[in-house]
């Protein structure tokens, strides 16, 4: 059974960019920070000297940061630290594609913005060595940070319009409890499962019926493509023909998996999905949270009720 057109649309939205340089930003009075809205989420940035742009990213209240080279690569490395002459703070980085993207994929904690607000002086350092210098004093950088977090929570200031909740902004994962790995959208006969992976990808599991199919997104640069894909397990492997959205931001299984394989998925404590010989996914399960989303997502797509809410329309 080929996976129907509305549940590879769902996937496509669920795989918009999750860092972009904002494209209608409105600068604070100072000159030097712009908000914009950008993907149901708010954005400052700052032009630093040389072109880069250092980037605050806030959802619902939470904060991320990132930096955007603009004519050179980003120094690649492991151990990541942000340093002001208020203190400083670990991270790990992630990058996107060709390295003209540095990024922190989890959220700034109280602690780090702590730091960060009272700053006027900064540095980002990858594995000891510093890629980006700014001065913030004198920028508006602490109501920027402000800022951009009530934006997000939908708050109009400065900035304009905060963000607005638009159905038209696409499906919304439900999680069973906040700090969950794994959401659930549910479409009208279908159901998807994501969470995010390393590398800036994400991982997702398509049902229809009670059967599924599995995907790969990304929310930066374009993943590999070829003609033959396969899943490998520990203990278990097996083949599927990809099938890619435009642009190459996602794919996934163009037929859903047959019994023998979605059990051994099911009994997966890794996971890596290779196509053509490139590894676009490499992920392991620290405990049970993989079988049980399986489970959720195969009852949602069958119509059942839980805590993703109503069940999808089984198809006929």
């Amino acid at each position: 059974m080929r996976l129907v057109h509305a549940l590879v649309l769902i996937a496509a939205l669920l795989a918009r960019p999750a860092l972009a340089a904002p494209q209608d930003a409105v600068m604070n009075r100072e000159g030097y920070w712009g908000i914009d809205v950008d993907s149901g989420a708010c954005a400052a940035s700052m032009t630093l000297q040389g072109g880069s742009v250092f980037l605050l990213r806030a959802l619902d209240g939470e904060v991320t940061f990132g930096l955007l080279g603009v004519r050179s690569p980003v120094r690649k490395g492991k151990a990541g630290r942000i340093e002001t002459d208020a203190g400083g703070f670990d991270f790990a980085p992630s990058y996107g594609e060709d390295a003209m993207t540095l990024f922190y994929a989890e959220t700034l904690d109280a602690k780090a913005l702590d730091v960060l607000r009272p700053a006027r002086q900064l540095r980002v350092l990858i594995d000891g060595a510093p890629v980006a210098a700014m001065t913030l004093e004198g920028t508006g950088f602490e109501g920027a940070l402000d800022g951009v977090v009530a934006c997000s929570k939908g708050q109009a200031g400065w900035w304009g319009k905060g963000v607005v909740a638009d159905a038209s902004d696409g499906p919304v994962l439900v999680y069973q409890r906040e700090g969950d790995a794994w959401g659930i959208v549910t479409g009208e006969t279908t159901c998807l499962a994501s969470a995010a992976a390393p590398d800036d990808r994400q991982l997702q599991l398509l049902s229809v019926g009670g059967r599924i199919g599995i995907a790969v997104g990304t929310t930066t640069g374009k993943l590999p493509k070829g003609r033959k894909a396969r899943v490998v397990t520990d203990s278990y492997s097996f083949e599927f023909t990809p099938e890619y959205s435009d642009g190459a931001t996602y794919l996934n299984s163009a037929d859903l998996l047959d019994s023998a394989d979605a059990f051994a998925l099911r009994r997966a404590k890794a996971l890596r999905i290779v196509v053509d010989g490139r590894t676009v996914l490499d992920v392991a399960f620290d405990d049970d949270s993989f079988l049980q989303i399986i489970d959720a997502v195969t009852a949602c797509s069958r119509g059942e009720k839980g805590w993703w809410g109503e069940g999808a329309k089984p198809p006929r």
